[in-house]
């Protein structure tokens, strides 16, 4: 499974039980970056994407996810899926913003691969970290 995640520069990803922040580039950024693979999330997460064939809404998403599939995850936690995750792919907001829920597994037990930056719509600048194992 192929998880991609939004954080702060502390590793925040929601607070308050709703998200830190969005960006529809971003959105648009991570289905070019999975085009050919279906993506998994939620409906919460769902409602930030442009209607596509391959967004696949479960609240069991990422128990129905497998091999290549790619899973947009905002609030579960991820710690009991580590050894299914072949691939982390994580978004810098590159601002701390309030949180009270964090990515609870380290991506340094993984391999950076690749590190690439670009233009949001409403960040300045957002970071794109891949880690695989």
């Amino acid at each position: 499974m192929q998880v991609i995640v939004c954080v702060d520069d502390n590793g925040g990803m929601m607070f308050n039980k709703r998200r830190q922040s969005r960006d529809r580039v971003l959105c648009e950024y991570v289905m070019r970056l999975s085009e050919g693979h279906q993506v998994y999330m939620s409906a919460y997460s769902a409602k930030l994407f442009s209607e596509d064939d391959r967004i696949v809404v479960s609240e069991n998403y990422l128990e129905e996810a497998s091999g290549g599939d790619f899973c947009f995850v905002e609030k579960e936690p991820l710690k009991a899926y580590e050894n299914e995750i072949k691939k982390l792919i994580i978004f810098k907001w590159n601002r701390v913003y309030p949180a009270d829920q964090y990515l609870d597994i380290d991506p340094e037990k993984m391999t950076k691969v690749q590190e690439e930056e670009f233009v949001g719509f409403s960040h300045e600048k957002i970071t794109m970290e891949v880690y695989e194992k």
